[in-house]
């Protein structure tokens, strides 16, 4: 095996100037990864992880503090949400509010931030070339904020307006019921969102409370900030020392409150409540100590896995068995340094609800089965080599998300291992795991039930939710289906070969080719000297399979359910040797993705063929599955307004594409027989598009295809199904009502390209990049409209569109229309003044997102597969968008934001108002339909 690459470098001490900062570059890493990285305490003690990456497109940074929701002070819940909110809206040296996030806008950025129990991380990304101007404004935020009162009165709106946004959300509605039971004096208890009320300036004081908790806890000693791009470290660490140093360090200690989640003597409780949805839940928490010392022995994460198996003999295994359960989750809760919770969540059926005491009894005496069989070093050992794997052959993401996340994991871990720590499994302490044991037991648990009719009297403030409280001394000891409960065998899926079939390193990947074209199918071929991992990916798509309407479409989903449930004891194991297969309904046809290690890959493969083609078609199981499918369609209806309205254009403008409710409706009928002819005939006649990609040979990938081919196709293989894009019709102002139910006002103002061409595709680009930044602005940060402000990329297929989105608490749909029209106009104004020193910018900053190249082997893979769907059989489509925006000039720009946005040209309104449906004849007739092309290459 190879060792984990670790560069060890001599500590240094830089010039004298500098004689407190100490560097380290002794940091693990996965095999393949080429960055540099250099870690840093600054004289402030602010830690500091560099990373030079020369293949990076985006340079990006992230600073973590070590504070989050629990420390809010109790007569100012939601601070910490509230504040991280505030440092966006001006410093010193950037007084604007906006101005950061306009900056990053105009240069091809993202940013975002978020708070969680514990920490709270900023983090942006740009292009490289204006790393250094937006990593001077980010650290301003942590050295001179202007908290300005009058957006401190103004931006209390928009946490209030996030937390009415989700007050249907059954996990936030969840965690406020579990606020009321904890131990009051826990941090668990406190309201970590915030809203107008608990953010109320009562006494005069908001602003003075806000600036106490910045300076109590936005100290450099608490802060940790990596920053990368593709630059040398020594450029990078000149950046940092230069902004950072000035970071006061105020010598605060990290939050430790030392209070039990529940009060002595408080447990065992069953706790009832009531969700939005229609869901059914039963789940356990045991208070457990903190696990923070216990890195490299993950405790928790080692009994999750053999609670939570889903292999043969498991827990959910006999409980599906039994028709009680849908799924189930096992491991570590909230977690602080104060203690932690061990949570098994398990997803019932009606059945199981029905049920529930003995699901209850089934769960604990799989932990009796844990306690007396699973404590095995074998099993350990195992869970650590697959970690590692998962380790030594990590893919980079994208630059943003690295860098949230070590900067969060510098925390957690020695600096050493802040890459490798989350997956370091390598010392067994029969002892540890054992006393962890201990703790899971029923007197020592909450139990709680969630079901729409469980009896409930009580009601939380915050969501509204009805729940129920009891003390409870014992519960029945069902013991039926004990006997079939069993630990998990060896995993037969543990890869063993990881040799690269192709060393040499390219300087870049190559287009995938065609290796075989048939009446039957057609494998493309991608073989990656570029990524170099041992892992591939096989795309399938079966064109033809279910693609006949409504009725084959819901058909088909309830198909995909049932293979996945034949599948699952299986899947399972594979998932945990870093294999995974993903089956779906697709615009024409069925769509198949293997991916992992490669070694085994050919297994996964047969295993899942045969699922296919041989799933469990009892009746019991059907109807299960006939009942969960409705029953989630009809669940799509409780979402918040801003996720029901960005759904909308795909399903009334896709001719494939149906609205949940109309699919629950096709189910409702189903006649069980008629299903399993539908099944039988599903592959008869289909053809099959094969892209195997990745560390694997053609030798292998053509007798995989063939082996799909003649396994999986039946007859003869009829012409591709099209697929098709209604057309909006121009000058038509459509309105569609949605009667979505929620005390939010919601509105997207959705806006079509009037083709596929790459010319109109730049044209959309260039819209939204011109209005993204300054529509958030003014609907979000000046008038207050709501937390959801966005203008959001929606095109379909290859026909470009994007929509203005709007979801308020504050405002009707009227008022929401008044202003998104008022915008577009003023906007105008704007557009036709850019200079062209703007102008450029903006383009600079749509070309940097377009020539951003795939981070990882499944990035490009599904890049090229996304080419190959679309028919884009020579992987040119960007190329010629990135040439086309090149080409673009001023007077275009204005001319397309006339025509799209003023004229009300291609244009769709969907809000969440009841009422009729206006304007139909906006839609256009069967001739002005787009048809993607067929599948001749």
């Amino acid at each position: 095996m190879k060792r984990i690459v670790v560069a060890f470098v001599c500590l240094l001490f830089v010039v004298p100037a500098f004689s407190e900062l100490l560097v380290r570059e002794d940091i693990a890493r996965s095999e393949g990864d080429t960055s540099s990285y250099r870690y840093l305490l600054l004289p402030n003690n602010l830690q500091v992880l560099l990373i030079s990456d020369a293949t990076a497109d985006k340079a990006a940074a992230s600073l973590d503090v070590f504070v989050g929701s629990s420390s809010d002070p109790l007569q100012r819940q939601g601070l910490a949400h509230f504040l991280e909110h505030m440092l966006f809206l001006g410093t010193d040296k950037y007084p604007e509010p906006d101005e950061y996030q306009a900056f990053i806008s105009e240069h091809g950025g993202r940013h975002n931030a978020y708070t969680s129990f514990e920490h709270t991380n900023y983090f942006f990304d740009i292009n490289p070339a204006s790393f250094e101007s937006a990593l001077d404004r980010f650290s301003r935020f942590f050295v001179a904020p202007l908290f300005n009162a009058e957006y401190v009165d103004r931006e209390k709106n928009a946490v209030h307006s996030e937390y009415k946004a989700r007050i249907k959300n059954d996990y936030r509605r969840q965690m406020d019921v579990f606020s009321q039971v904890v131990n009051p004096e826990h941090p668990a208890s406190k309201f970590s969102v915030g809203n107008l009320d608990t953010l109320e300036d009562r006494d005069g004081k908001l602003r003075q409370d806000l600036l106490a908790f910045y300076k109590a806890h936005y100290s450099a000693d608490r802060m940790a900030l990596v920053v990368l791009a593709p630059r040398s470290l020594d450029e990078l660490q000149a950046m940092v020392l230069e902004r950072f140093q000035e970071v006061p360090n105020f010598k605060t200690e990290k939050p430790f409150h030392g209070q039990p989640l529940f009060r002595e003597g408080s447990l065992p409780l069953l706790v009832t409540m009531q969700p939005e949805r229609e869901l059914r839940e039963l789940s356990l928490t045991f208070p457990m100590p903190a696990m923070h010392e216990f890195d490299r022995q993950k405790p928790l994460a080692y009994l999750g896995n053999l609670i939570g198996h889903e292999g043969k003999g498991s827990l959910l295994e006999v409980l599906k068995s039994r028709g009680l359960a849908e799924g189930l989750r096992a491991g570590e809760g909230i977690a602080d340094r104060s203690g932690s919770s061990f949570d098994v969540t398990i997803a019932l059926t009606p059945a199981g609800y029905d049920q529930w005491r003995e699901v209850l009894s089934l769960a604990y005496k799989e932990i009796d089965l844990v306690k007396q069989q699973g404590i095995a070093q074998w099993r350990f050992e195992e869970q650590g080599a697959l970690a590692d794997q998962q380790f030594r052959f990590k893919e980079l993401s994208d630059p943003i998300n690295r860098v949230s996340g070590l900067a969060a994991n510098l925390h957690e871990y020695p600096y050493a291992d802040v890459m490798r720590g989350p997956y370091r499994m390598d010392e067994y302490d029969e002892a540890l795991l054992t006393r962890m044991l201990e703790y899971l037991t029923p007197d020592n648990a909450m139990v709680m039930l969630m079901a729409p009719d469980v009896d409930t009297a009580r009601m939380t403030e915050k969501y509204q939710v009805p729940y129920g409280v009891t003390r409870v001394s014992s519960l029945p000891d069902v013991v039926a289906a004990q006997d079939q409960l069993a630990l998990p065998e060896a995993n037969p899926f543990v890869a063993k070969n990881f040799d690269l079939k192709f060393p040499q390193r390219a300087a870049q990947p190559e287009v995938p080719k065609v290796l075989v074209s048939n009446p039957h199918y057609r494998l493309w071929h991608y073989a990656d000297n570029y990524y170099q991992v041992p892992k591939a990916q096989l795309y399938v798509a079966i064109r033809g399979a279910g693609d006949g309407g409504l009725v084959e479409a819901a058909m088909t989903d309830l198909y995909v359910r049932l293979v996945e449930e034949t599948l699952n004891e299986t899947s399972y194991e594979a998932a945990l040797a870093g294999l995974r297969y993903g089956v779906s309904r697709g615009s024409d046809g069925v769509g198949l993705l293997f991916s992992g290690f490669d070694d085994r890959l050919p297994l996964l493969v047969d295993v899942v063929t045969e699922g296919l083609l041989k799933p469990d078609t009892s009746a019991e199981l059907i109807e299960r599955l006939r009942q969960e499918l409705i029953r989630r369609w009809r669940n799509s209806a409780k979402d918040t307004p801003y996720l029901q309205l960005m759904r909308e254009p795909s399903y009334l403008l896709d001719v494939n594409a149906w609205q949940p409710e109309r699919l629950a409706e096709a189910l409702e009928a189903l006649d069980p027989e008629v299903f399993r002819e539908f099944i039988a005939g599903l592959y008869r006649g289909v053809y099959l598009e094969i892209f195997a990609s990745g560390n694997i040979d053609g030798q292998l990938a053509a007798e995989m295809a063939e082996k799909l081919s003649s396994r999986i196709a039946s007859g003869d293989s009829q012409p591709w199904p099209e697929r098709g894009i209604t057309r909006v019709l121009p000058g038509a102002k459509m309105q569609v009502p949605m009667a979505i139910d929620h005390k939010d006002a919601g509105i997207l103002r959705y806006y079509q390209g009037r083709n596929d061409s790459v010319e109109e595709t730049a044209r959309f680009l260039f819209l939204r990049q011109l209005i993204k930044a300054p529509f958030f602005h003014d609907l979000r940060t000046q008038q207050q409209l709501g937390y959801v402000v966005a203008a959001v990329d929606q095109g379909l297929d290859r026909v470009p569109g994007f929509g203005l989105l709007v979801q308020s608490p504050v405002a009707d749909v009227p008022a929401l229309e008044v202003a998104i029209d008022k915008f577009t106009e003023d906007f105008a104004g704007v557009v036709s003044a850019l200079s062209s020193e703007e102008f450029e910018r903006h383009r600079a900053a749509i070309l940097t997102g377009l020539r951003e190249k795939p981070k990882s082997l499944a990035e490009q893979s599904a890049r090229y597969w996304g080419s190959i769907d679309l028919r884009d059989y020579d992987f040119a489509r960007r190329q010629q968008v990135i040439a086309a925006i090149e080409e673009m000039t001023l007077p275009q720009v204005v001319e397309i934001y006339g025509l799209i946005m003023r004229e009300a040209g291609y244009s769709l309104q969907l809000d969440s108002r009841s009422g009729n449906f206006m304007g139909g004849d906006g839609f256009a007739g069967e001739k002005d339909i787009y048809r993607l092309p067929s599948n001749n290459l």
